[in-house]
């Protein structure tokens, strides 16, 4: 009798588990049904309007970090292309001295503002006139060292003919006497002494108007005297 009512029981319960697990099923299918049958949902207005805000703000920041670094970019460049151009137009009379005024007058506040009156110094290099240069000798280079101390010019016939002409002007004439001339040969010539030194290199020294002159060259004794005697000194 017991194991009758237990078998009862235990079929009861296993009915019980079919029904729960058919109604679990149902319900689970159900709620899928309901939201696969939700319609699809578009953003509002007001939430598309603020996504596009924060997109065109984004963006705009970018840009700003482009512009900026472009800007830098180009302001280098500027100051490069700036700075060539100083230094081109320093070096060229016609515009030094509006540069240069240019530059004072912006940076200073006074009424009464400095005036820049540039040297022209084309006036000191133009002193020196040679009235005789043998034929086929070229000027090739010209140099004013330490602020005019010394001038050099260097005329050239072929790579072994040679006339390079070194003056020094503002010279007292106790260092001139102070130079070693001891093995150059002592030559007056129209009043004025000379000195010459016969070798690999020739060489003609002499003094005249505060100025040592010094010649080196292929040249002969004679023809350095010529040259040393058309010197025209114009202040």
């Amino acid at each position: 009798m017991n194991d009758k009512n237990n078998k009862t029981t235990d079929d009861q319960e296993q009915l019980l588990d079919h029904l729960i697990e058919y109604g679990g099923k149902q319900y689970i299918e159900e709620e899928v049904q309901k939201f696969e049958d939700i319609p699809e949902l578009e953003p509002s207005k007001e939430f598309d309007d603020k996504m596009q805000a924060m997109f065109k703000k984004a963006y705009q920041k970018e840009v700003r970090k482009e512009r900026m670094q472009l800007g830098k970019k180009i302001a280098a460049v500027f100051v490069i292309v700036l700075g060539i151009a100083m230094v081109t137009a320093m070096n060229v009379k016609a515009f030094r001295e509006p540069v240069l005024n240019f530059i004072f007058n912006r940076s200073s506040n006074l009424n009464d503002k400095t005036k820049v009156d540039v040297k022209d110094d084309s006036k000191t290099k133009e002193k020196f006139t040679f009235g005789y240069i043998p034929d086929g000798y070229k000027l090739e280079k010209e140099q004013y060292l330490h602020k005019e101390k010394q001038v050099i010019y260097d005329y050239k016939k072929y790579s072994n003919k040679y006339i390079h002409i070194c003056l020094q002007p503002d010279q007292e004439y106790s260092t001139y006497q102070n130079m070693n001339k001891s093995s150059y040969t002592k030559i007056n010539h129209n009043n004025k002494t000379y000195y010459f030194i016969k070798g690999k290199s020739n060489k003609f020294l002499w003094y005249n108007q505060n100025i040592i002159f010094n010649i080196s060259s292929s040249l002969n004794e004679n023809e350095m005297l010529k040259i040393a005697e058309n010197i025209k000194i114009t202040k």
